[in-house]
């Protein structure tokens, strides 16, 4: 299949480019040359976990100020749409956000099309670029599916326009399918233990358990979190800040890397003018008051100048070189909690992951009783724990408490189908109440 709209995105697979200052881009490559040699399809899977990076703002900020843990402070009025929890199908953000999600798809797809032709791959280096083309493609799919729900499934590179390129969506369980194969897959072939900046075993398994506690699919969910957590690899940081202070530590299982040459604007976004930042996000006055007088996690998330509440999980405004984390064992503590609760575990089994993250941040240990205080205690501690990390609102929605908590109808619990890419795609439909 071919589809148009990803041509439009990404005229030719590859197109990144690094900095002027760099003077061998690693993520480029003349599409003359590109995926028939081994250097090519190392170029190749560079600009796959490169797309990766595109749209850290709106990954990280929108599912929070579209929730309750962001108010809109800014200009801009596709992110002010967000803010009212009214976004139109015209809004250029998520027009960007569809097709830079597409791009990294088919850079993915290339790769995969193009490893069983080079003949001099060892098989060291087919596993890697296979496995890392396969977690990217899940990557992008499974951010689809979250805001959009069912999109075209597309497993070919696109390299012309044609009919076929009109495709018609397919559904959420078709799209998670695939998801979860496709992480199946890399987590059989990719490295165990640590590698930085690259897919391994461990992020595979690690967007696996997400990926399950999102199907509904308890048990997998709770082994796959187990897996992160049995692994010695992976270690909470005795300090929470560190997580974002540092690159790449203890507890970090996949992080999308952000160098000087490389950067991303998100610390100018979230930090006042006052310190040269934007605000274009700022954290609800509800979510600062929640944190406890000992819990080091508010400090950490958000600082205060003068009256203005600001985050701070992301704050090298003067470099951009802030990492966006994708997985850390932290949350697998969380999805284990959850998962457990929702298969009618003790008590006490659920508690004790709750609190093991609760301790880590010098916050007291909370008790709750039956089914629905222990979900209301997981909910809870993921909003402390994981703020502006982009999960707020897709918290709120898998626990049912979207519609009532942010006053929406059931038709904004997914967004709108870009209408740039339908009025490209007639075969795309749109979502209710677009």
């Amino acid at each position: 299949m071919k589809m148009k709209y990803m041509i439009v995105a990404a005229a030719v697979l590859l197109t990144a480019c690094d900095s002027e200052l760099v003077t061998n881009p690693v993520a480029s490559i003349d599409s003359e040359t590109a995926l028939k040699t081994v250097r090519g399809i190392e170029l190749a899977v560079n600009g796959a976990y490169r797309s990766l990076q595109s749209g850290s703002r709106e990954y990280t900020a929108y599912p929070d100020l579209y929730a309750d843990n962001l108010d809109f402070t800014g200009t801009y009025g596709t992110d002010a749409e967000v803010g009212l929890r009214n976004v139109s199908n015209s809004n250029g953000a998520f027009l960007t956000l569809w097709a830079d999600c597409y791009d990294g798809i088919n850079r993915a797809n290339g790769v995969l099309e193009a490893i069983s032709d080079v003949s001099d791959l060892t098989s060291a280096q087919e596993a890697e670029f296979k496995g890392a083309a396969l977690f990217v493609r899940a990557v992008q799919y499974f951010r689809l599916v979250e805001w959009f729900g069912g999109v075209p499934l597309v497993l070919e590179p696109s390299k012309g326009v044609t009919e076929e390129s009109l495709v018609s969506r397919n559904s959420r369980e078709e799209v998670l399918a695939q998801v979860v194969q496709d992480l199946t897959d890399a987590a059989s072939i990719l490295p165990a233990g640590r590698v930085d900046g690259k897919a391994t075993q461990g992020a595979a398994n690690a967007l696996l358990a997400k990926v399950y506690l999102e199907q509904g699919d308890y048990g997998q969910a709770r082994d796959k979190a187990n897996t992160l957590i049995s692994d010695p690899t992976y270690s909470l940081l005795a300090d929470f800040a560190d997580n974002f202070n540092t690159e790449f530590g203890s507890e970090s299982i996949y992080e999308i890397q952000f160098t000087v040459n490389n950067a991303n604007s998100l610390a100018f976004w979230y930090f006042p003018t006052t310190q040269d930042g934007r605000l274009g996000f700022s954290p609800t006055e509800e979510l600062y008051n929640l944190y406890g007088p000992t819990d080091t996690r508010r400090d950490a998330s958000i600082r205060i100048d003068g009256t203005t509440r600001y985050c701070f999980k992301y704050s090298t405004i003067s470099t951009g070189t802030d990492n966006v984390i994708l997985a850390r064992l932290a949350e697998m503590y969380l999805i284990r909690a959850e998962a457990n609760a929702r298969l009618g575990a003790a008590d006490a089994t659920v508690l004790a992951d709750i609190n093991t993250i609760r301790a880590r941040a010098g916050a007291t240990p909370v008790s709750a009783s039956g089914q629905a205080a222990l979900l209301d205690a997981v909910l809870a501690e993921r909003r402390l724990e994981l703020a502006f990390e982009g999960m707020r609102f897709f918290d709120l929605r898998r626990f049912g408490q979207a519609q009532t908590k942010l006053e929406i109808d059931a038709d904004h619990l997914l967004f709108p189908i870009p209408q740039g890419e339908r009025d490209t795609n007639p075969n795309l439909t749109q979502n209710p109440g677009y």
